[in-house]
């Protein structure tokens, strides 16, 4: 654009000369807004250039990479073989039989059972017999070596006093001596008539906690 040739119309003039400007282009040149820069990418600390002699110096320990070596790998460091472990032996077999005889014997106050098994005293050793007692029900078992003799009744005949219970080993025969409670009711069998009570049910019934009672023969 030309000189303004006179007087510069009403502001724009005044700013014209406070700026030292002579014409219009001038002033549009001047108020124009800085070009903006280059776009830069985020400041991320200053870059840092360092040589490192031999490539094994920054490969951790045990680096191997195919397109680096090869197809060879490199060979492993001789590292001792860890100590086997001792196998652990086998969980002995246990053979589940009856006793041989059984035998009941209603004496009053008490009911008595009688278990029959040769030689007893002898080869039954310390707490070799538990018998598992409840109010109407009751567990014996006798270890001898892998086998464990065992009688099993869910529901007994009577009810009985599980803590007065005892178990004793005699020569050919283990004991079980239970207190009944009612004693004038008299045994005819261990366990209850089932057709008396109905169907038999698919679990024992719960008769309470249980008491345990041990019986030792004379075998160390």
């Amino acid at each position: 654009m030309a000189g303004f040739g006179g007087a510069l119309p009403g502001g724009i003039g005044e700013m014209a000369k406070s700026l030292g400007l002579d014409n219009l282009d001038d002033l549009d040149k001047a108020m124009a807004p800085a070009p903006a820069p280059d776009a830069l990418p985020p400041t991320q600390g200053r870059p840092s250039t360092e040589v490192v002699a031999g490539e094994s110096e920054i490969r951790p320990e045990g680096w191997w990479h195919p397109k680096a070596a090869g197809d060879r790998a490199p060979p492993a460091a001789d590292v001792a073989e860890p100590e086997k472990l001792a196998t652990a032996s086998k969980g002995e077999h246990i053979e589940t039989v009856p006793f041989p005889s059984f035998a009941l014997s209603d004496e009053g106050k008490r009911v008595v059972l009688y278990f029959g098994l040769p030689d007893a005293m002898e080869l039954l050793g310390e707490n070799a017999v538990v018998a598992t007692v409840r109010v109407q029900a009751l567990e014996v078992v006798a270890r001898v070596g892998n086998t464990a003799y065992r009688f099993h009744e869910s529901i007994l005949f009577e009810h009985v006093v599980p803590a007065k219970t005892k178990v004793r080993v005699k020569k050919d025969r283990v004991v079980v001596s239970m207190l009944k409670v009612f004693e004038k009711a008299y045994w005819e069998s261990v366990s209850v008539n089932r057709r008396a009570v109905g169907p038999v049910r698919k679990s024992p019934p719960d008769h309470g906690r249980a008491t345990t009672v041990y019986g030792s023969g004379a075998k160390k």
